[in-house]
């Protein structure tokens, strides 16, 4: 059991961006999730259900995706360090 099996995509905020990456080519791209649920057969999807039916978006590769969630939140690097 991962967090992908555990959380389903109409649980997330209709603007969650969600990273969706190529695992053939490494394409990257991210979907908000409201354009996810406009597919009919995602609406009660789990994440891990979702990385499944997507494919990558280069139309020579169409390889297997991973998903990913991001953050939004101000992120600061590494403040710690020698004294």
């Amino acid at each position: 059991m991962s967090w992908k099996s555990d959380l389903k995509l109409a649980d997330l905020d209709a603007a969650t961006l969600i990273e969706v990456t190529c695992k053939r080519c490494g394409l990257s791209r991210y979907k908000q999730q409201a354009a996810l649920m406009q597919r009919p057969e995602l609406e009660q999807a789990y994440l891990d259900e979702v990385e499944g039916a997507l494919r990558c978006s280069n139309r020579f590769c169409q390889g297997a995706v991973r998903v990913a969630l991001t953050f939004d939140d101000h992120t600061e690097g590494f403040v710690g360090g020698m004294a």
